[in-house]
């Protein structure tokens, strides 16, 4: 927990340091629990101790095409859903591992792994809550979101897995508000909040990430969130991370750009009652019962 305390303090400090270039600095600064060493996805990629020298380490991105799979089954059942959703995660997948293949023939560098992860951009008809919205939900954030996206994440898998003879890194739908066009639209409409993202990272890849809180939110709420995110983490055995910009002089409502594959969007609210005693206690909190598997 002073670990995690600490990344509190420095996310705030981030964001004052960079506070007249848009607040960029904690943009660029994820904190994770179970980070994968083979992440090719920025910025969460480090190249680990268990990785040769040099390696090529793909990652591939398509949600726009699996929304316009969808778009073509209207009033397909659950179970239709999931078999356009694989087999479009496979077609996209195999095109990496191809690339990927031929990268490495290239270049004489070792092929590492294909993260078939649904990344989304700003850009219209590239946002993965849009594929929600097409399943049937009116807009991401209402009840339905988390069975919505647990469903997409588990075909993504199961579709990829088959296309590449090495998948690896985080290897599912990303959920980075700034960087989604329907996450955007979302939060500015009060669909979208807080709360709702934390639950939806239970069941997808990485966590809370890209989201702008207002500028005067303590340090110790920013580490509360991270040990919440760590918490879900680990218990569930799977990498969980957070990613939140303070907007210094900003309030809820008000808006911050970063500009290119960042996005931008609206200061999200923020439950500002303290939990600074339990951050300041210090100490660990002792592993979870799936440490005694072995």
């Amino acid at each position: 927990m002073d670990a995690v305390a600490l990344m509190g303090q420095t996310v705030v400090e981030a964001a004052k340091a960079t506070a007249d270039k848009g607040c960029i600095g904690p943009a660029k600064l994820v904190v994770f629990c179970n980070a994968p060493e083979d992440n090719p996805f920025m910025a969460g990629a480090f190249h680990g101790a268990g990785e040769p020298d040099c390696v090529i380490n793909v990652g591939v991105s398509g949600p726009g095409v699996v929304s316009t799979a969808l778009k073509k089954i209207p009033d397909g059942n659950l179970t239709d859903v999931a078999d356009v959703v694989k087999k479009t995660a496979f077609k996209i997948t195999r095109v990496g591992q191809l690339v990927a293949r031929e990268a490495s023939d290239r270049l004489g560098v070792p092929f590492g792994i294909v993260d078939l992860s649904l990344a989304p951009t700003p850009a219209v008809g590239d946002s993965v809550a849009h594929i929600l919205e097409e399943m049937g939900l009116e807009q991401c954030g209402c009840h339905g979101t988390t069975a919505a996206l647990a469903l997409l994440n588990d075909a993504v898998k199961k579709g990829g897995i088959m296309a590449s003879s090495h998948v690896g890194g985080l290897s599912g739908a990303f959920i980075p508000v700034t960087e989604d066009a329907g996450m955007i639209d979302a939060a500015r409409s009060g669909a979208l909040n807080l709360e709702r993202l934390e639950a939806m990272t239970a069941v997808c890849s990485v966590g809370l990430d890209m989201i702008n809180i207002p500028g005067d939110t303590p340090a110790e709420v920013i580490a509360a969130i991270i040990a919440d995110e760590a918490a879900i983490g680990m218990v569930n055995s799977k990498t969980t991370a957070v990613r939140v910009i303070p907007a210094i002089g900003k309030k809820v409502g008000d808006e911050l750009d970063f500009g290119g594959l960042l996005g931008g969007g609206p200061v999200m609210d923020v439950n500002m009652i303290s939990p600074a005693k339990f951050i300041s206690r210090g100490g660990r909190i002792p592993a979870p019962m799936q440490s005694l598997k072995n």
